[in-house]
């Protein structure tokens, strides 16, 4: 028996939300080299709101007790962890400790750029 966890107007508007940054994290990765200087900090700064969208969301679905939230929870862990590799931060069983390394790399990403010339 499923429950109406994933069902929830709120749920899925996070999950949507979410998406959305994803997508266009996605594909602002897959051109990064030829973007220019604004969009790659438009870039930067939506991996910070994906970010924190993503930490608030893992702290309110980890107090669900409901089957379907426990799995999310375990879902996210592992994607979490595999993206972050992918990003070059410190790998830590603690998801919390990821995506702060992660928003570390980025803020020092953001600081290289904007002292880059042009």
């Amino acid at each position: 028996m499923t429950s109406d966890f994933l069902k929830s107007e709120m749920i899925r508007g996070d999950l949507q939300e979410q998406a959305e940054l994803q997508r266009f994290c996605f594909q602002s990765a897959a051109s990064f080299p030829i973007l220019s200087k604004e969009k790659k900090l438009a870039y930067f700064n939506a991996i910070k709101e994906l970010i924190e969208k993503m930490k608030l969301f893992y702290f309110r679905i980890k107090l669900i007790d409901d089957p379907e939230a426990k799995e999310l929870v375990e879902s996210m862990k592992i994607a979490v962890k595999i993206n972050a590799n992918q990003l070059g931060a410190s790998y830590s069983e603690d998801i919390l400790e990821i995506f702060d390394n992660v928003k570390n790399r980025v803020d020092n990403m953001i600081e290289k750029l904007e002292a880059e010339e042009g």
